[in-house]
C-alpha cells in the first residue's frame, strides 16, 4: 500500500508543480507577446480555469496520500503533537512540510477562488493574483525539498 500511495503522491506533486512551472515559465511569457491586454487576460483566465480543476484534483490526492504515507512510514498522529518528535531532524522536516502544506492550501484557495475571479476585472487584483501564484510555486518547491529531506532522514 505504501508504494501505491507514494506513487500517487509523487505523480500528483509532479502534475501540480509542473503545471505551475508551465504557467509561469511558458504561458505567461508567451501571453506577454500579445498586444491586446484584454485578449491576454481572457486567454490566461481560460487556461487558468482549466488548470485549476485538475490542480485541485492533484491537491486532493496529495492531501489524502500524505497522511497515508506518514502512517506507513511510522508517523502516528500522537507523534505530530509530541515535542520530542519535533526535536529530531526527521520530526522537524515532517512538521515543516505539514506547515507549508497548510499554508499553500490556504493561499491556493485565496488565489483560485478570490483573487483569480477579481483579477478578471483587471486593476490591482491581477498583480496580486500573480504574486500569490508565484508565491505558491515557491512554497510548492519548498514542500518538494522537504519531501526529499523526509525520505533521507530529516533536516
Amino acid at each position: 500500500m505504501l508504494k501505491i500511495s507514494l506513487f500517487l503522491h509523487i505523480m500528483a506533486a509532479i502534475f501540480w508543480i509542473g503545471g505551475m512551472l508551465f504557467l509561469t515559465l511558458v504561458v505567461a511569457p508567451f501571453l506577454r507577446t500579445f498586444g491586446d491586454e484584454s485578449k491576454r487576460r481572457e486567454i490566461y483566465q481560460i487556461v487558468g480555469k482549466k488548470y485549476r480543476f485538475f490542480g485541485w484534483i492533484a491537491i486532493l490526492i496529495l492531501l489524502v496520500t500524505g497522511p497515508i504515507n506518514l502512517y506507513y512510514l511510522g508517523v502516528t498522529p500522537a507523534m505530530l503533537f509530541d515535542p520530542s518528535f519535533h526535536s529530531t531532524p526527521y520530526g522537524r522536516a515532517v512538521l515543516l512540510k505539514i506547515s507549508f502544506v497548510a499554508l499553500i492550501v490556504i493561499t491556493s484557495l485565496v488565489h483560485d477562488f478570490y483573487l483569480g475571479p477579481k483579477a478578471r476585472s483587471g486593476g490591482g487584483y491581477s498583480w496580486i493574483a500573480m504574486i500569490f501564484g508565484r508565491g505558491n510555486l515557491i512554497i510548492a518547491l519548498i514542500i518538494a525539498a522537504l519531501a526529499v529531506f523526509i525520505r533521507t532522514g530529516g533536516i
